[in-house]
């Protein structure tokens, strides 16, 4: 459990920006191969969704509109699991079709900055919403800085967060994510060190695994 643990929190912590082939010699050769020489218990077969998601989720994930195949599933973890806000590269938006509709009946919010998002953005952390911002460029808005680093203070035992001019409640539930169509954008260290950057470009590889499920489904008695 030890190894296999390791090996899950290095995926979601440093695996986001490489695509499927870089993801799956990182951890299942260069990382694996380390903790065994290093005599750290592991799991013989192990994979990274038995330990970071479940077949029900990924059921569910799949009946809001996100493919089945290893990598968008890793997309899926990615997505849910980080500590940090996902921020999606996405040119062929499926990430931001799935989060739209896995979101839908929580309230979410979808914005771009070129719009007036602020007054939404508040009420979403006040109220635990779900909020989008989607076709970004590879610059952020600076003016968000104190929710992508979850820049709370804890007053009279609730979390208070100062967004521009205004103090606001910070609800647990709240969840801000953000997409790009850009294939290949340039983010520096600064915006990488403020939110997860996901790769879910999809690969000539990861395009044939969903195409072959597609035909299961449909050749399936």
């Amino acid at each position: 459990l030890v190894g296999d643990c390791l090996l899950c929190s290095a995926f979601v912590s440093y695996a986001g920006p490489f695509n499927h082939g870089f993801r799956t010699e990182m951890v299942y050769s260069c990382w694996a191969q380390h903790i065994v020489e290093k005599e750290i218990e592991l799991t013989a077969d192990f994979k990274l969704q038995t330990l970071l998601t479940s077949d029900v989720e990924i059921a569910a994930w799949g009946g809001n509109g996100l493919p089945s195949d290893e990598l968008c599933v890793q997309n899926g973890i990615l997505v849910t699991k980080s500590s940090r806000w996902p921020l999606c590269v996405d040119p062929q938006m499926q990430i931001v079709t799935w989060i739209k509709k896995k979101e839908e009946k929580a309230g979410l919010t979808v914005k771009t900055f070129n719009d007036d998002y602020i007054k939404f953005l508040e009420l979403s952390i006040q109220y635990g919403k779900p909020f989008l911002f989607e076709n970004l460029d590879e610059e952020l808005d600076p003016m968000i800085d104190p929710v992508l680093e979850k820049r709370y203070v804890i007053v009279n035992g609730q979390k208070m967060i100062t967004l521009g001019d205004n103090k606001l409640e910070w609800s647990d539930t709240f969840m801000l994510m953000m997409t790009t169509k850009l294939s290949n954008p340039k983010y520096t260290p600064e915006v990488m060190g403020k939110a997860s950057i996901v790769n879910c470009v999809i690969t000539l590889e990861g395009l044939a695994a969903q195409l072959l499920n597609v035909v299961v489904g449909f050749e399936r008695p």
